[in-house]
Parts: C-alpha cells; sequence; structure tokens
C-alpha cells in the first residue's frame, strides 16, 4: 500500500478541522521536499454579521381607520395640506387636522396598540416614532387589548398635561382652558405642571396623591387644570429646569465609584419629570406661529438633549 508522505497527510487534517475559518493572510511556508503533490484550495469569504449594537430601524404607524375628511399640515407645500390615506403611514413629525366627525385610527407596528382620535381635532400620532401621541385640540382614546405588554406605556401629551398607561381604557378630551380625563378601567397615572413651578402639582382634580410626581387617575370623569393659561416660555422654563436636575443626577451616577441607591432612583424620578415638562413645553412651542417658536427652538432643544442624553462620567 502506497503511504502518504507526513506533510501532506498534515495539511488535509488541517483542511478538514478548520475548513470555515479564516483564511490565513500570511505567505504560505515553501514547499516540502517529501511532497508528491500540490493541494490547492480556495475558501470562500464569510459574510459578516450584523454588529450588536446595531440600533433597530424605526418604523412609523400605520393608519388602519380612516373616517370623515383628516389631512397633515405641511407648511412647505403649496396648499398647506396634504390628504391622510388610509393604510399609509401616520406623519411623526407633523401635525394631522382632523375635521369636526372624523376618526383616525393608527397603530404601532412593534407593539400593535391601536390610538383614537375624534375631530374636530390637531394632533399627532407616534411621535418620533414612540409610544407618544400628542393632542393640541380634540380627543384622544385607548383601545383595551393592544399592545399591552411591561413597559409599553403610551404617553397622552397635552398642553394642560399628561396622561401615561400601559393597560387602560382611557378617553382624553382636550378644550380650550382643561382638558378631561375618564378612565373606565385600568390604571392610568397623569403629570400636570404648577402654576409655582415645581415638579408637578393637581391642579385639577384628576388624582389629589402624588407619586414621584405623578397622581393616579381616578376611575370615573376628572379634568387636567389649567396650567394651559400660562405662556410657552413658563413651560419652557420648567422643561430647562428639570432637565439640568436630571443631567446633574445622571452624571452622579455615572461618577467613578458609581452612586448611592438613593441617587440612582431620584435621577430615574427626574429624568421622567424632566421628559413630561419638555414634552409639553415641546407642544406648546410647536403650536405657536412660526416667528413666535423661533427664539425658544434652541433652548428647547438643548433641554431635550439634557435629559435625553448621556453625561460623560464625572471624574
Amino acid at each position: 500500500m502506497r503511504t502518504l508522505p507526513v506533510a501532506a497527510v498534515v495539511a488535509l487534517l488541517g483542511l478538514t478541522a478548520c475548513g470555515a475559518c479564516e483564511p490565513d493572510k500570511h505567505p504560505p511556508p515553501a514547499a516540502s521536499a517529501s511532497a508528491s503533490a500540490t493541494v490547492s484550495v480556495t475558501i470562500p469569504a464569510i459574510a459578516s454579521h450584523v454588529p450588536h449594537n446595531t440600533p433597530p430601524p424605526k418604523l412609523a404607524c400605520r393608519v388602519i381607520a380612516l373616517d370623515g375628511e383628516a389631512h397633515i399640515e405641511t407648511p412647505a407645500v403649496d396648499g398647506g395640506t396634504t390628504p391622510l390615506l388610509l393604510q399609509g403611514l401616520a406623519p411623526t413629525e407633523a401635525w394631522i387636522a382632523l375635521a369636526k366627525g372624523a376618526r383616525v385610527i393608527a397603530r404601532d407596528p412593534k407593539t400593535t396598540r391601536e390610538t383614537t382620535f375624534h375631530g374636530p381635532a390637531r394632533v399627532r400620532a407616534c411621535v418620533d416614532f414612540s409610544e407618544e401621541s400628542w393632542v393640541a385640540s380634540g380627543s384622544f382614546e385607548s383601545s383595551v387589548g393592544s399592545g399591552e405588554a411591561p413597559g409599553n406605556e403610551e404617553w397622552v401629551v397635552t398642553p394642560q398635561g399628561i396622561v401615561r398607561y400601559t393597560a387602560a381604557q382611557v378617553a382624553v378630551e382636550v378644550k380650550p382652558h382643561e382638558a378631561d380625563v375618564t378612565l373606565t378601567s385600568g390604571v392610568a397615572f397623569a403629570w400636570q405642571p404648577s402654576a409655582a413651578g415645581d415638579a408637578g402639582s393637581p391642579p385639577g382634580d384628576a388624582g389629589k396623591t402624588l407619586e414621584e410626581g405623578w397622581s393616579r387617575v381616578p376611575t370615573g370623569k376628572s379634568k387636567l387644570g389649567a396650567a394651559h393659561d400660562e405662556p410657552a416660555s413658563a413651560t419652557l422654563d420648567r422643561c430647562v429646569a428639570l432637565s439640568a436636575t436630571a443631567r446633574d443626577l445622571a452624571s452622579q451616577v455615572m461618577a467613578k465609584g458609581g452612586a448611592t441607591g438613593s441617587t440612582i432612583t431620584q435621577q430615574v424620578t427626574a429624568r421622567r419629570l424632566a421628559r413630561a415638562a419638555c414634552a409639553v413645553a415641546t407642544l406648546r412651542v410647536n403650536a405657536l406661529p412660526p416667528a413666535d417658536a423661533a427664539p425658544l427652538l434652541r433652548p428647547l432643544s438643548d433641554a431635550n438633549n439634557a435629559w435625553s442624553g448621556l453625561p460623560a462620567a464625572a471624574p
């Protein structure tokens, strides 16, 4: 029986054991004098995996029901409006105007949560691709059983304050100086800016007991108060102050050596309050005429970046 040279056996074993390995980028060694044959192998390139830190794609909500007249406000387009289309995507950075009697239902593609708006109304659905609805005027209604999972919280932002819930049947009707909140089932919380400028207090009757700046909405009908009457600049000042507090606490949490449990809890609370204050301020500023809103846009953007961003670790 003919015996293969040792060098050939080693080469064949190496190829068999590592057929999927990265190709050796170093030049091959000189051929052994004892080798009786030359083996040529081409190893195909291996497709790289998607990096683990790649952010998930941002998906806009889809309009799954449309009754009556509704259009997208597009000031840059001739005529200033674009029709809202059934089964089309809801705009994430533009207002939707609903005529009297109109109804729009938007569905979040990630959680399948459905939110309903009734006209006459001026609203924004799935703001910035998130589970957040803005209602400058008109009515909002939740859909029970859709998108209800731990961590899937819907925020309903109005000029008078915010209602947030995970699993609840809740309706919010925004009027010129107040908002009616009707909770039929489930649990919801409300945040209302106070005239005194602190974290938040209930000038209306949408709950009296504060839990980390939020009040629990009682079952039945209640109101968000009249803080809407304060100028937009005052809501911005509150947003800026709370954002600075949240960022300072975040710096302490990220400091070398870590932070106490109390500091971490304070940071989480401050961040949620800053988000609430800045959401109301952003809605109020965006509802102003462009000339009035212009000087407020930069400080508003800085404040939103302050509470939502990650500061550099403190020394």
